[in-house]
């Protein structure tokens, strides 16, 4: 049955449900005669089957079960894998010419009285049941001790004994030739011993007890904490690197630094996270060369951990950056490059590299502390309980601590003043509240609290053709926990005015009350609402004079044939152009043919059904599309009903306008169209779905977007009410989407983080973030001419915009220059890792996987933009109808080499 079934999926067919047949005869007995027949088997299960359009079919089962298998073959001799994923990753470049990686263990540490150091490390192949590498040949490795902090110095400090002195030389940097910087270093020249078996000892050829810096001794301290690394390759061969612990004179650790552990930092870098030649992998080993008094000669720049990466992340957001404009950006839309006067934060690196950050952004909001000072380190809280000139001054870099300037404070020359004014929640300028951007601008603060459900399936897990689900939306005040009375909601806002957000008049008038469904998630597109439909609609008369016959021509979804199937596993062409006629005696009177009649007549005509529905709602005569083709549309040709019915409107008819939303509010203004699938009563507003017979199955969202107050401009407005929730069409298991890990670079353990566009959409950068934007930017033109309006298919603009710094044809020239304030600024991103690792936002497990298995022009123009790429794309796509480039009838034929 498996094999029939999969058979059945790639010819296209319906899987249905058949008795068993009998069983076969049993084996002879002990005495010669066959055993009786077996029983017959029991009914299958009714199975349909879904052809996808992406090459692939879905065959679900009434059980809820489904399986989606491609449609034999499964691309050409280029597959996406061969140049993008993790697993590629890790196996071109370097890897492609003799580096590995090794997972380092160091397991015990000891410091003699006389300041001999041994290290014992294991190393082995990552992953469960790895295997020891031995044969290591040479090792970097250094040492350095915490000193606890004091009342002056409140910060503890790493101090290493291994230093190096870099001297500056002439060049194009800050700083004249001669300047000198200490800076932590590593050796390499200790005594390893290869044990063979994947364990090593490493004797430092550094004695702490005679370690210098500049000739003064470090300090060989037993009682306090020591920590070391090991380092092992980088460019070729084993890499690895781990950090350890300890107190030389065997007492018990009692004062650590773990404030920022590696786990934050791959949540972005991803596990490409390192620094200098590679073998650098860890917080925990940076924080012990990064240390306070530790500077770039070339530049002067601090090294320290706690100010570089504060300044890094912080990026064009450094107070000190702005020239006399006071802008960073560029604003493409002015001839003036608003950059030119910048500032500058750089660092000259390895072989007088300068590295600067002016266009880094952080992706959380640079005031989410929590972002990266998350986890179970034991000093993760020092962000806002033990604040210091140094830490804080980083990103508040115009502050100057030694003369006061810039700070309410005054002048400070140490620290033990900072708590007194800057407790965690205490004190006149307590930190926790300086830095929650949820409250701290009013603006951005939501008035509502809103709640959507959805009416229970009949069998409580998803809905089946025939069902309609109700749409429930309770909003209750933000301050009061109130609810509102809904049935007072009305599309008459106050709104914004230029000086500000006053108090409303009333509290039921709103600037926007717009709801969304849209999904499946693999091809997401407005389903269910009115503004969903493709349809031509008239008021209805009482009759139509029909007496010439009711003839009608029509085309839906610009005319394609889709492919359907019978309940015998037969399949048949349902054509696009349909050309009917109503029989007389469908009518009591052909003369005075009711509305109701006449959409009986078309709905009981096989060729009409299959693709489109005629009907009679709240005193309007309409007919739809059933949207079953890729682009949803519908156009009435010239014929008897066209002319009679609608005044021969041959106008082509898409969904929604500018964005395929529908507006909860009642709008009082005479002759306005009200949407009749609205309800609003005190306690809620409820909108009803159509049926769900013609969709696809898969994971769908009913979404909303509430403004009361509105917005006049990107300063001025109040952020709208966002809500979203999932539910299930034909099948109980949950679609995955195509991407679902935001979260990891734009939020905060705690679930908040950057949200893009807050006076318009108040988009949420969640890991089911594309649940929300993917309502608007779905793969609808919403123009008969077949150009984009409104939100741009998701696909392409998200990929554009994580590689907009490297594109060819700069984002903020191509109508991506909505949602930022910062005119510029969103558009110029470089993606915190390598690009190419589709993984970041496309998890193994959580995501469907289809970046690999679906190519398609749309995803992968959003980085491939070059001419090259653009004309391959173009020409490995048939378009019959080029002047219309997105009618739905193009045929793409990504999959055929990829």
């Amino acid at each position: 049955m498996i094999r029939r079934t999969l058979l059945l999926a790639a010819l296209g067919l319906s899987v249905v449900a058949c008795e068993g047949a009998k069983g076969p005869a049993g084996a002879p007995g002990r005495d010669g005669t066959n055993g009786q027949d077996g029983q017959d088997g029991s009914n299958g299960t009714s199975c349909t089957v879904t052809d996808n359009h992406d090459g692939t079919h879905t065959i679900t089962c009434t059980d809820g079960t489904s399986v989606t298998v491609s449609n034999g073959a499964t691309g050409g001799n280029v597959a996406i894998s061969d140049f993008h994923g993790a697993a590629f990753l890790k196996s071109s470049g370097e890897y492609a010419t003799g580096k590995f990686d090794v997972k380092v263990a160091i397991t015990g540490a000891t410091a003699a009285a006389d300041g001999t150091l041994t290290v014992n490390f294991t190393a082995a192949t990552p992953g469960a049941g790895g295997q020891p590498v031995p044969g290591i040949a040479a090792i970097t490795a250094d040492v350095a001790k915490l000193v606890p902090g004091t009342a002056t110095e409140r910060a503890s400090r790493f101090v290493p004994y291994i230093t190096r002195i870099e001297t500056a030389t002439a060049g194009d940097w800050p700083n004249p030739a001669g300047t000198t910087a200490v800076q932590g270093n590593t050796e390499g020249n200790g005594a390893l011993t290869d044990h063979g078996d994947g364990s090593y000892t490493y004797v430092f050829a550094t004695n702490l007890a005679a370690a210098t810096t500049e000739g003064a001794p470090v300090g060989y301290q037993r009682n306090l904490l020591h920590r070391v690394s090991v380092m092992i390759g980088g460019h070729d061969g084993p890499t690895g690197e781990a950090s350890f612990d300890f107190v030389p004179d065997g007492s018990a650790i009692t004062t650590t630094r773990n404030i920022v552990q590696t786990a934050a930092c791959k949540a972005c870098h991803g596990e490409e996270f390192h620094g200098h030649g590679g073998n650098r992998l860890s917080v925990e080993n940076c924080a012990t060369c990064h240390v306070p008094g530790t500077t770039d000669a070339n530049g002067g720049q601090s090294l320290d951990l706690a100010v570089m990466i504060h300044k890094i992340h912080a990026g064009g957001e450094l107070a000190s950056l702005p020239g006399a404009d006071g802008k960073i950006w560029d604003d493409p839309s002015t001839a003036a490059d608003e950059s030119a006067d910048n500032g500058e934060y750089a660092i000259w690196g390895y072989r007088n590299t300068k590295h600067e950050w002016w266009k880094a952004e952080f992706p959380a909001v640079l005031a989410n502390c929590q972002k990266c000072h998350t986890g179970t380190g034991a000093q993760v809280d020092n962000w806002k309980t033990n604040p210091t000139r140094q830490a804080c001054g980083s990103c508040h870099d115009t502050v100057d601590f030694a003369t006061g300037a810039n700070h309410a404070g005054g002048a400070q020359a140490d620290d033990s003043g900072c708590a007194t004014c800057h407790g965690a929640t205490t004190g006149w300028a307590p930190i926790v509240p300086a830095h929650d951007w949820t409250t701290k601008d009013p603006r951005n603060v939501p008035e509502f609290d809103a709640a959507l459900s959805l009416s229970a399936p009949a069998n409580g897990k998803y809905y089946v053709a025939g069902e309609a689900p109700v749409v429930t939306l309770v909003l209750k005040d933000k301050a009061t926990g109130t609810p509102i009375d809904h049935d007072l909601v009305t599309g008459a806002a106050l709104g914004c005015l230029p000086t500000g957000c006053p108090a409303p008049t009333s509290a039921t008038t709103f600037a926007n009350t717009a709801f969304f469904v849209s999904g499946p998630r693999a091809t997401r597109n407005p389903v269910l609402t009115s503004t969903a439909r493709a349809k031509i609609e008239v008021a209805a008369p009482a009759s139509w004079d029909l007496s010439g016959g009711a003839a009608l021509a029509l085309k839906v979804d610009s005319g394609r044939d889709v492919t359907m199937y019978n309940q015998t596993g037969g399949d048949f062409v349902a054509s696009g152009t349909i050309s009917v006629t109503v029989p007389a005696s469908a009518f009591a009177n052909p003369a005075a043919a009711t509305p109701a009649e006449l959409a009986a007549g078309l709905n009981a005509i096989p060729a009409f059904s299959r693709r489109a529905i005629a009907y009679v709602e709240a005193g309007r005569f309409g007919i739809r599309s059933r949207n079953l083709g890729r682009l949803y549309a519908i156009q009435l040709d010239p014929s008897a009903v066209t002319a009679a019915v609608f005044a021969g409107d041959t106008a082509l008819k898409l969904p929604g306008g500018y964005y395929p939303s529908n507006t909860l509010a009642f709008n009082a203004a005479p002759g306005a169209a009200n949407d009749r699938k609205v309800t609003r009563t005190a306690g809620s507003i409820t909108y009803q779905l159509d049926p769900v017979d013609d969709l696809t199955p898969g994971t769908y969202v009913a979404s909303v977007e509430i403004s009361r107050l509105g917005r006049v401009s990107e300063t001025n407005y109040r952020t709208p009410t966002v809500a979203k929730v999932a539910f299930q069409v034909k099948t109980a298991a949950v679609e995955k989407p195509i991407a679902s890990n935001c979260n990891s670079c734009h939020q905060s353990a705690d679930g908040r983080g950057f949200v893009l566009d807050f006076s318009r959409h108040n988009k949420i950068f969640s890991d089911d973030a594309v649940d929300q934007c993917g309502a608007c930017h779905d793969y609808q033109p919403g123009s008969a001419t077949g150009a984009w309006l409104g939100g741009h298919p998701i696909s392409k603009r998200v990929h554009a915009v994580h590689f907009g710094s490297s594109l060819f044809t700069p984002l903020a020239t191509v109508a991506y220059s909505n949602g930022d304030p910062v005119a510029g600024r969103n558009w110029d991103i470089t993606f915190p890792q390598d690009v190419r690792n589709c993984q970041a936002c496309h998890p193994d497990g959580t995501s469907s996987g289809t970046w690999a298995a679906r190519p398609n022009r749309l995803a992968c123009g959003g980085c491939h933009d070059g001419d090259a790429a653009k004309a391959h794309m173009a020409l490995q796509t048939l378009d019959p109808t080029p002047a219309n480039p997105w009618s739905g009838d193009e045929q793409e034929s990504c999959q055929a080499c990829h």
